[in-house]
């Protein structure tokens, strides 16, 4: 057990040390992401951002501090006024194997250098045929205390399937990896 634990630890010290070095060196601009970067080590997550007829981020997070794991969703309202439904976040209790092995798997494909999509051109092989309107974006959030890492795809499973791109295929399987780890959610109010 305590072999797997160094093994653990050693994959964490290898992504916060790379995250640190090409992470952006900024704080994050949401208050709840400040405040667990600032009482965590690790945070890692993804969002789905719907900006079409509904504006808001519903977010996956998953924090280590003392290699302890916690899980979170939460959901931000981006409307004017605050229509819509409300800002919440609820505390997941999230398996820890499952969590080591998510970290294992970002490490073991650089995860921190996953570019993102230009804003212009969804596909890189100049597949024109390949179009869509009013589709959500994903992010993915890798944070450290000194920096993150956040690339972000529009309409990802689309553009995947109509010209697949390795990166993209690569941040996909990374936030469905997020994702089953909240797959047995016990979801408790904060």
């Amino acid at each position: 057990m305590s072999l797997m634990n160094i093994g653990c630890s050693a994959q964490k010290n290898s992504l916060i040390s790379n995250v640190d070095v090409m992470g952006i060196k900024q704080p994050m601009d949401d208050s709840l992401l400040e405040k667990l970067q600032q009482g965590n080590d690790l945070i890692i997550a993804f969002a789905v951002e719907n900006f079409a007829w509904i504006r808001s981020m519903d977010f996956h997070i998953i924090t280590q501090k003392n290699n302890e794991w916690q899980g979170y969703t939460y959901h931000k309202n981006l409307m004017k006024n605050n229509a819509g439904s409300p800002t919440s976040i609820n505390k997941i209790n999230v398996d820890k194997a499952a969590c080591d092995a998510l970290i294992n798997y970002i490490t073991e494909n650089k995860a921190w250098t996953i570019p993102g999509d230009s804003v212009e051109d969804f596909c890189k092989d100049g597949n024109k045929n390949c179009n869509i309107n009013d589709a959500s974006g994903l992010r993915l959030l890798i944070i450290t205390k000194k920096g993150a890492v956040n690339p972000y795809y529009y309409a990802p499973d689309f553009y995947e399937k109509c010209c697949p791109d390795k990166e993209r295929g690569l941040f996909l399987s990374i936030t469905k990896k997020i994702q089953s780890v909240f797959g047995a959610e016990s979801a408790t109010d904060q």
